[in-house]
């Protein structure tokens, strides 16, 4: 009896309540204008795989499996010098790994 009684309300509150996912995707297209505005000047942000005196190239992060999402991430989050610290938001972080993971897709990055 007990279970007809708040069965409806638990299933009306289930359908109110918006579901988020737990992390928001980056957004690859954003994250590769970020790249242009402030990592060129060190790092080489296309598919071109070549090398940068100061720097590793984006698609030599992309490429390599031991750079993962979460490395990526944390890398960006905690520069060393000589990198900058940019006060990078989270979101703009997550477009920024986007974008470098989307160089090691098989052609999906916006640049080419």
């Amino acid at each position: 009896m007990a279970l007809r009684t708040w069965l409806p309300a638990a299933l009306f509150l289930a359908t109110c309540v918006p579901v988020m996912p737990a992390s928001a995707a980056g957004d690859a297209a954003e994250g590769e204008k970020i790249a242009k505005q402030w990592c060129t000047s060190c790092h080489v942000v296309g598919r071109k795989p070549m090398a940068s005196d100061k720097a590793p190239a984006f698609a030599a992060l992309a490429a390599d499996p031991a750079k993962s999402e979460g490395y990526l991430k944390a890398w960006i989050s905690n520069p060393h010098p000589p990198m900058p610290n940019l006060n990078l938001s989270r979101q703009t972080i997550d477009d920024l790994v986007a974008y470098i993971r989307s160089l090691g897709e098989g052609g999906k990055a916006i640049n080419k």
